[in-house]
């Protein structure tokens, strides 16, 4: 038997069972909440404001004496290498706004050859706020049309459902980036916002054979059955496509780690958070959460009727 029809032959409930599978995200927002609150994000330049000093050089000991130089002034920075095209190490040495920073840019210039020196740039945290604004504003805009959406095409209950798998996925992603101290910048916007339609198109995908089900239930199943038989029957597709999808990062992360590129690392480990904490929402959490609203919602429509009569 093939493995896609393993899966949709599980005869495991994953409804009845959906109340055990809230307590891995409730102790991971925990954890999240209890580091954010002692040490905050590692947030990158973008956030903060701070400069940005490109060079490149060659030689065993050159991160070490940039370290030695940037420890005298007694300020927060990082340095990241990354290899190029000549061979050489290109070094970036990013730093947080400070009173001191005319005069570090001049000793690094100093310290460094005219040839080896790339560039250094300031970066504004202000008008980064205000793309970061924007895109919060775009991220509200689109969950109220995707309400919207599902109350055309299914049920509000499912649209509350799949709203609050999509914070679910998003809150996971921020707490794992605080437990794991990985900085946050610009490309982490692209994430969220990647993982947001992976989540969704899952949730639609199980919500699209609910809604078939439910129009054709010739066996009277009730609505457990019909939720957990969609769950089931949607598994091995799930599985599939994140699972080539997160081959795909795993080795993209490998040879970033491998080479050295910092920026693709940033970029593809909220992605990899992401995929992970949406595939275990549309397992196991939307289905529970749409099995109690709906029967909310049929029990109140019960008792309005029962009252009107």
């Amino acid at each position: 038997m093939k493995l896609g029809e393993k899966l949709r032959n599980t005869k495991f409930n994953f409804v009845r069972n959906g109340r055990w599978f809230f307590i891995a995200p409730a102790v991971i927002l925990l954890v999240g909440i209890i580091i954010l609150a002692v040490l905050g994000f590692n947030l990158g330049l973008e956030f903060t404001g701070g400069t940005i000093v490109s060079v490149s050089a060659d030689g065993e000991h050159v991160k070490a004496q940039i370290t030695e130089k940037m420890n005298s002034y007694d300020i927060k920075y990082t340095i990241t290498e990354e290899q190029n095209t000549s061979g050489g190490t290109n070094y970036s040495i990013k730093f947080n706004a400070t009173d001191k920073t005319e005069d570090i840019i001049k000793d690094l210039h100093e310290y460094f050859n005219t040839e080896d020196w790339n560039s250094a740039e300031s970066i504004q945290a202000s008008t980064t706020n205000e793309t970061i604004m924007g895109v919060f504003w775009s991220i509200l805009a689109a969950l109220a049309g995707l309400i919207v959406y599902m109350l055309i095409r299914f049920k509000f209950t499912a649209g509350i459902a799949t709203v609050l798998a999509l914070a679910h996925d998003v809150l996971m992603i921020c707490a794992l980036m605080a437990i794991f101290r990985i900085e946050i910048n610009a490309s982490f916007i692209a994430a969220i916002l990647t993982v947001m339609a992976y989540s969704i198109n899952n949730s639609l995908v199980v919500f699209d054979r609910v809604r078939s089900l439910e129009k054709n239930n010739i066996n009277n199943d009730t609505l457990e059955q019909i939720v957990n038989c969609s769950i089931t029957r949607t598994l091995g597709r799930s599985i599939l496509t994140v699972g080539t999808t997160l081959a795909t990062l795993l080795v993209l992360t490998v040879i970033s780690i491998a080479m050295q590129l910092s920026s693709l690392i940033q970029f593809a480990l909220p992605i990899i958070f992401g995929l992970f904490a949406g595939t275990y929402s549309s397992l196991f959490l939307i289905g529970p959460m749409y099995k109690q609203f709906e029967t909310a919602r049929l029990y109140t429509k019960q008792r309005k009727t029962a009252k009107s009569n």
